[in-house]
């Protein structure tokens, strides 16, 4: 048990060792937080008092990390019905997060690729179109799956664009979901109790919930990387209502382009990876027998 709650210090409130003048490697990339008031050890400290009153299973880990954030931070009252937690792919372990917890509801924020494309190319821009796609397919294939297995009680399915278009009318609908009362502080975004201005990769600097980031692609995606992600998420883009335009315009000469990339993508993932196996195993084998080797880069 010392090991995993050792474990959990360093992947789960980790983030509270925040230190202004002597800034640990957490910190860095985020220069607009700080949590320096939050108590590191108050929180390490209710977290491991916590587990020794109930541990089950590896999940009460992380329900005590949050509740012991709460507590230090005193935002957990009679009033709190839930905790939230929203790291990405949680949408691949739906059974064992419901396994841990029977009464937990899982809300699947489903965004137009192209969008989430263009915002994830500025944190990430090596990623090409193909990557990104294959992996929001996926993605989307996972959130159908659990829709289908848990049902909508339990795992709900909400495009973004509704979500920030219509924000009161989703929300209170969200509310009923979870069996929560209505706030209007639902509609004004807070971190740690203060009002946010978002996470933007564009850097907009929000008052509320904006729908500014709604088909920014349209102005800031090329022709051929919109068509590619169309082409290879066209089931999808029909399935949850996104035009499916860009492909239709492109010329002839073009359109042939984007389908040549997405008919060898499958052919060029797997060289890829391969080429990471094969470059895995000659530093392997440099470091043990000091051969020579040609460093293969993953394109």
């Amino acid at each position: 048990m010392d090991q995993k709650l050792e474990l959990a210090d360093k992947y789960l409130i980790h983030i509270f060792t925040w230190n202004l003048e002597s800034p640990p490697p957490n910190q860095k990339g985020f220069p607009d937080r700080d949590y320096s008031k939050i108590p590191f050890e108050n929180i390490r400290q209710n977290m491991r008092k916590l587990v020794q009153q109930n541990y089950s299973h590896e999940g009460d880990i992380l329900s005590a990390a949050v509740l012991a954030y709460g507590i230090a931070t005193e935002l957990i009252n009679s009033d709190t019905h839930y905790w939230v937690e929203k790291s990405p792919y949680n949408e691949y372990f739906a059974e064992k997060i419901f396994s841990w917890w029977p009464e937990a509801r899982c809300i699947h924020i489903l965004r137009d690729p192209r969008d989430n494309f263009l915002s994830y190319r500025r944190k990430h821009p090596d990623w090409r179109p193909e990557f990104f796609t294959s992996n929001w397919n996926r993605s989307t294939d996972a959130a159908i799956q659990n829709l289908k297995l848990f049902g909508e009680s339990r795992y709900l399915i909400l495009r973004y664009e509704d979500l920030v278009q219509a924000p009161e009318d989703h929300l209170k609908d969200l509310t009923e979901y979870l069996d929560i009362d209505w706030s209007d502080s639902l509609i004004t975004p807070t971190r740690v109790g203060a009002q946010w201005i978002g996470n933007s990769m564009f850097s907009d600097q929000f008052l509320g919930i904006s729908d500014s980031p709604v088909a920014r692609w349209r102005e800031n995606l090329s022709p051929s990387d919109a068509g590619i992600i169309e082409l290879m998420s066209k089931r999808h883009l029909e399935a949850f209502h996104y035009p499916y335009e860009t492909l239709k315009q492109l010329s002839f000469s073009k359109s042939l382009c984007v389908k040549w990339r997405v008919a060898f993508w499958p052919i060029r993932r797997y060289l890829a990876h391969f080429s990471r196996i094969t470059s895995n195993q000659s530093k392997i084998v440099d470091r043990t027998e000091n051969f020579p080797i040609i460093e293969v880069e993953d394109k």
